[in-house]
């Protein structure tokens, strides 16, 4: 019975995501006849001002066919953070599956890439050159800590592509926490980009989904991509329904707890020796733990005196941890990693 801060994937659908699931009203996706699925892809491309939607099992495969539909031909190049989901946790994909050449430039801490730095990455026309066609941000930034971009900066990298032909696609995997923690609706959150990548089972709880939202014509051209990638599930309205009901959830003020309890965690373990955590930087539910006084201690072995004592958390590197909140934790559950976590520090600092 661990206490599991690795990720907000780790949830359980919910009772009730349950009963939608097994009384869904399904049919053959790959046909577009499944109205469960229909109705969850209307509704996310109406909530993020998108023409149309398109559902995926993972955000990995929605993340590439948004990828290889941008990207007209192989060899052309796609614009991304060093620290992006996209270069370091997706398997390569964009250059092996889709021929997609990535080009990567230094994130900062807060998650965004210079602007200026994104205006002098973009290829001229050269016949030695890759053709630049799309720029990708990642809001809230894993890597970074669950940092927000803030909504004018995208707005600015929008307006800087415009009339470009370079297509801006957001990974939104937890784009939920953003909008929440800057307290503007999604279709804000989102202005000025082409196509928006959106998980349904980290922070809403959903066990499985991805939603690809953009142009009419371009979920056109990406269910082609996503049928090539074997993205076509039939009777998908089964998992759809429990997408459904984490968007009601989400509607009815669920994520504010997470960021609550991740603040109140992060602040206590600041407080530790052992340990710190930039408290001005914890803005939604995910915040980088850094080791201090530790000697020859790594992250590793911190992990693992906590994994002894019932707590889970991801090794980000050698000297820090990531931690993430979710819907499955408790304020009970809070307070007893408050308790494990000092128990550590104790121990490692003599």
């Amino acid at each position: 019975n661990f206490i599991d801060f690795r990720s907000d994937t780790v949830t359980k659908p919910t009772d009730v995501m349950r009963r939608a699931m097994a009384d869904a009203c399904v049919g053959d996706d790959v046909f577009s006849e499944d109205p469960t699925v229909i109705r969850l892809e209307s509704r996310m491309a109406a909530l993020f001002g998108k023409e149309a939607g398109l559902f995926f099992p993972t955000g990995t495969m929605s993340n590439l066919a948004a990828i290889m539909t941008w990207c007209d031909g192989r060899g052309e190049e796609i614009i991304v953070g060093s620290s992006s989901h996209i270069l370091l946790y997706e398997g390569g994909g964009a250059a092996s599956i889709g021929g997609v050449a990535l080009r990567s430039l230094p994130n900062e801490p807060d998650g965004t890439i210079r602007l200026e730095s994104i205006i002098d990455a973009i290829r001229t026309v050269d016949i030695h050159y890759p053709v630049t066609r799309m720029v990708a941000l990642e809001n809230t930034h894993n890597y970074c800590g669950g940092r927000v971009l803030p909504v004018g900066y995208v707005a600015s990298v929008a307006e800087a592509l415009r009339g470009s032909g370079i297509a801006l696609h957001m990974d939104g995997a937890r784009i939920w926490n953003a909008a929440i923690a800057t307290g503007v609706d999604m279709s804000e959150a989102v202005r000025g980009t082409d196509s928006v990548s959106i998980c349904m089972s980290k922070g809403i709880g959903a066990p499985v989904g991805s939603v690809l939202v953009g142009p009419a014509d371009f979920i056109a051209k990406a269910r082609r991509v996503r049928k090539a990638l074997g993205g076509g599930m039939r009777q998908a309205g089964v998992l759809a329904a429990a997408c459904l009901v984490g968007l009601d959830d989400f509607s009815a003020g669920l994520m504010q707890t997470d960021h609550a309890r991740a603040k109140r965690l992060a602040s206590a373990i600041d407080a530790l020796p052992l340990f710190r955590v930039n408290l001005d930087e914890v803005e939604t539910n995910l915040f980088v733990v850094y080791l201090v006084q530790c000697g020859t201690c790594t992250s590793a072995d911190v992990c693992n005196l906590l994994k002894e004592r019932g707590i889970l958390v991801v090794c980000r590197n050698p000297t820090s941890l990531r931690i993430a909140t979710h819907r499955d934790l408790t304020d009970d559950d809070i307070d007893a990693a408050i308790r494990i976590f000092k128990d550590v520090s104790d121990i490692v600092v003599v």
